[in-house]
């Protein structure tokens, strides 16, 4: 099981979550702030550079390695990514437990941490130009080459229009003119205010001393002034619309299929435990509805499957098909929400499902990052605990299966034709 410690400092929140199951001890450390287009574009910039633009002690990339393998193949990485309402940067490092290492493991691993964090190699308020021009060079490299992935592609068109005004709706290709004129000097001024803008946690999770870890993450941190600019709120409403049909023709072999489905007035208890299970149901396990009306009984697709927003209170659906199976394919998605509403459908598949929701929720223990995002996550909004999760959906009913149904309706869907498929 795990023992969790919260301490909030005048400078960062710490996070001590003790557990025995693992071998390594993982230290993240997150600056979160309101979501900023421009901002969260440097900062995506910035999680290619910071581990490679080489500091003050380690000078080039290769002695920041040498220096990681001795400490027993240290582990460090940056990476920056949204919550809702809200953007974080993240720099995680993760060290074999000092148990079974040298003593001064923990000690000198915290050291290289500082020293990344706080001390990189910088010329007239830059980063080493050579670094920040190939890394923003690959960088948009990267975004443009979206489009040799067409359902990624697709998701991110779709998002677009079905999540507009929301975080959700924008992404690097949308906005690819801001990564284009991403400067050296502005990126070393964003890095800056890591340190005096953002609310900072720092997560450890593993098999530890609870004052030594305390310890070492004072000495890393001492230079850090917290300020709290974070949304507590990730809740968005997405306006109702009527059904609309999109489409956008590509030259590839096969069709993917979005469709977004919004849910009127949902409430806690619906959002935290009914809506798990009626999406398992729907289209998230071997034999779900939608897998077997749309694939088995009418082999009108390749692949189905349905995803919760939590944030945004919708379902969305993707398939991949063929462009000829549009109409009897969104026909049988349709009617497979309306079947959501039969008792008979879900006394059929409730039980299937919540065992599949159970072995998911056993994973949760042996999934560090899941651990870490869970006591992350309650920053800034209520999210019921794995076992209270656990129990309240073996609870839940039939009955309430299908009066969720009703407040779910079908309100977008996209299209990304392949019309290079064969008829």
């Amino acid at each position: 099981m795990i023992d969790y410690k919260k301490q909030v400092n005048d400078n960062y929140t710490l996070h001590l979550i003790n557990t025995t199951r693992f071998k390594q001890i993982n230290i993240s450390v997150r600056f979160t702030k309101s979501y900023e287009k421009n901002t969260g574009a440097y900062l995506k910039l910035l999680e290619r550079i910071l581990p490679f633009n080489g500091t003050k002690k380690y000078r080039r990339i290769k002695d920041i390695n040498k220096k990681l393998e001795s400490l027993y193949r240290t582990s460090l990485t940056s990476t920056f990514f949204c919550l809702s309402k809200n953007m974080t940067f993240e720099i995680n490092m993760g060290i074999v437990n000092p148990k079974y290492t040298e003593d001064t493991l923990l000690h000198d691993s915290c050291e290289m941490l500082r020293e990344i964090l706080f001390n990189p190699k910088i010329e007239d308020e830059q980063f080493n130009g050579e670094v920040f021009e190939i890394e923003k060079d690959n960088l948009i490299k990267s975004i443009l080459n979206v489009k040799d992935s067409p359902d990624t592609y697709g998701r991110l068109k779709f998002e677009e229009k079905f999540l507009s005004g929301t975080v959700y709706a924008e992404n690097n290709y949308k906005n690819i003119k801001l990564f284009e004129n991403l400067e050296n000097k502005e990126l070393y001024q964003i890095y800056k205010g890591l340190f005096t803008d953002y609310k900072v946690d720092i997560l450890v999770c593993g098999d530890f001393e609870n004052l030594d870890i305390q310890k070492e993450i004072s000495f890393v941190m001492k230079d850090v002034k917290q300020n709290d600019k974070t949304n507590k709120d990730l809740y968005y409403k997405i306006k109702k619309k009527e059904k609309l049909e999109e489409k956008e023709s590509m030259q590839i072999m096969q069709s993917s299929l979005f469709v977004g489905c919004t849910i009127d007035n949902l409430t806690e208890e619906e959002r935290n435990y009914r809506l798990i299970l009626y999406n398992t149901i729907l289209g998230s396990m071997n034999n779900s509805v939608l897998f077997m009306n749309v694939r088995e009984k009418n082999s009108l697709c390749y692949h189905v499957g349905s995803y919760i927003n939590r944030f945004t209170d919708t379902i969305e659906i993707e398939s991949g098909i063929n462009k000829k199976n549009y109409e009897k394919t969104l026909s049988i998605i349709d009617e497979s929400l309306r079947n959501m509403e039969d008792k008979k459908v879900i006394e059929t598949n409730i039980v299937n499902a919540k065992k599949t929701i159970e072995i998911a929720q056993n994973d949760f223990y042996d999934n560090m990052n899941k651990i870490m995002t869970y006591y992350f996550m309650n920053e800034f909004t209520n999210i019921p605990s794995i076992e209270e999760r656990r129990l309240k959906v073996k609870d839940v009913t039939v009955d309430e299966i299908c009066e969720l149904a009703k407040k779910v309706r079908l309100s977008y869907v996209f299209l990304l034709e392949g019309v290079n498929e064969k008829n």
